[in-house]
């Protein structure tokens, strides 16, 4: 018999793995990477960071920003342009496709929400809101501290 806590753990890796099979659905339905959705929901709010900001708030190695971004400027949804004050930084924006796929990304995410979500009161969603930021706090902080 499974002890409350990996049960606990059981439930919470197969509630992943299920959200996670249907994102990416919804992410091949739009041609792009699971990987990649971070960057459209962080450029659609704030065009023109540099690589180093984007890689920061993605929590990302720069060069593993560099092969996504030249990944995603061969398919004409981002450019790179060189910041008018200091030609040695490179910034990054939507184009037109990119603006487009992003809409749609937000919107599968939506869906996806209103599916995870459908059941949930309000106040049942604030609660695991609360509930999942302290799961998040607690793993974030050093092992063993």
């Amino acid at each position: 018999m499974l002890s409350d806590s990996t049960e606990l753990t059981h439930l919470f890796i197969r509630t992943l793995r299920a959200h996670h099979s249907r994102m990416h659905v919804a992410h091949q339905s739009l041609d792009i990477h699971p990987g990649q959705a971070p960057l459209f929901f962080i450029l659609s709010d704030q065009e023109g960071l540099n690589q180093k900001e984007l890689a920061e708030r993605m929590h990302i190695k720069p060069a593993t920003l560099t092969v996504m971004l030249s990944r995603l400027e061969q398919a004409g949804f981002v450019e790179r342009f060189s910041d008018p004050a200091d030609q040695r930084i490179w910034r990054v924006r939507l184009t037109p496709g990119g603006r487009d796929i992003s809409r749609r990304v937000r919107a599968a995410v939506e869906e996806l929400d209103a599916v995870t979500f459908d059941s949930f009161t309000p106040e049942e969603r604030d609660q695991f809101r609360r509930l999942m930021n302290k799961m998040y706090d607690n793993l974030k902080s050093e092992p063993g501290s």
